[in-house]
């Protein structure tokens, strides 16, 4: 199984505020569409609840919660531990050909930043305010394959890059 990241942060590593991004820029949510489309999303709670549509289209979601009453939209595969959620999430993405993209909160890109095998990465060039930011990871576990730099139409710029894990 493939595991990749997905994640956009500003210039000081925040990635959001009250639960949701800090930004709006069209852009970069392009970005993210295209690099998903057709694969399984593997989200927190918060993460799903900032979705403006549930689940995403042309994707399999699923959610992890600790919250055993916790309700989902139709369509959404909901688990309350991480290890089951991960086993179907296996299960369907060698059945299907998909890739695993994990695209937050932040506990869960702790806990899949050492076993992702891709990194994708959005670096908007501005500071926002924000109470949550993107772990601490070594860039020089990571080999970049792909990195774009991009204006968007809001006047704010960014890039974009694909990283892969460097193996020993």
């Amino acid at each position: 199984m493939v595991i990749a990241i997905i994640a956009a942060m500003d210039k000081n590593g925040v990635i959001g505020k009250d639960g949701v991004l800090p930004w709006c820029i069209l852009e970069e949510m392009e970005f993210f569409t295209d690099s998903t489309m057709g694969h399984i999303v593997l989200m927190g709670r918060k993460t799903y609840e900032s979705l403006k549509i549930k689940p995403l289209p042309g994707r399999i979601s699923i959610v992890v919660s600790s919250d055993t009453s916790y309700k989902v939209a139709e369509g959404v595969l909901l688990f309350n531990d991480l290890e089951q959620a991960e086993a179907m999430a296996e299960e369907i993405a060698q059945a299907a050909g998909m890739a695993v993209f994990v695209i937050g909160g932040r506990e869960l890109f702790e806990e899949y930043l050492p076993k992702a095998d891709l990194l994708y990465l959005t670096q908007i060039e501005a500071s926002f305010e924000g109470d949550t930011k993107f772990p601490v990871y070594n860039p020089e576990e990571w080999a970049v394959i792909v990195s774009e730099r991009r204006s968007s139409s809001v006047g704010i710029d960014f890039s974009t890059s694909i990283s892969v894990r460097k193996r020993p």
